[in-house]
């Protein structure tokens, strides 16, 4: 579980960061959410938590709602969902 969670961050930071870069602020909202599951799942604190999760919806509203990326945006829901689910059992 712990792995495949990590491969899907992993696989949504490689898709964002270049838009981050570019300074597209609702990537950088989602690659700092991004950042966030994937120090928790390698162990970090949960105290750090950037507020609550936006990434899905913001990934819907940029990705997904003119069918551009919509796989992405499935992905990154994904995460979300997962992590949600991960942060209810801690």
């Amino acid at each position: 579980m712990k792995e495949a969670l990590l491969e899907k961050i992993d696989a949504a930071l490689a898709e964002i960061r270049p838009m981050a870069a570019q300074s597209f602020e609702p990537a950088i909202s989602i690659e700092r959410q991004l950042r966030w599951c994937r120090n928790f799942v390698l162990g970090g604190s949960q105290n750090d938590r950037p507020g609550s999760f936006s990434m899905g919806l913001i990934a819907v509203r940029e990705f997904d709602m003119y069918g551009d990326r919509p796989e992405l945006a499935a992905l990154i829901n994904d995460v979300q969902g997962l992590m949600q689910a991960k942060l209810g059992r801690c």
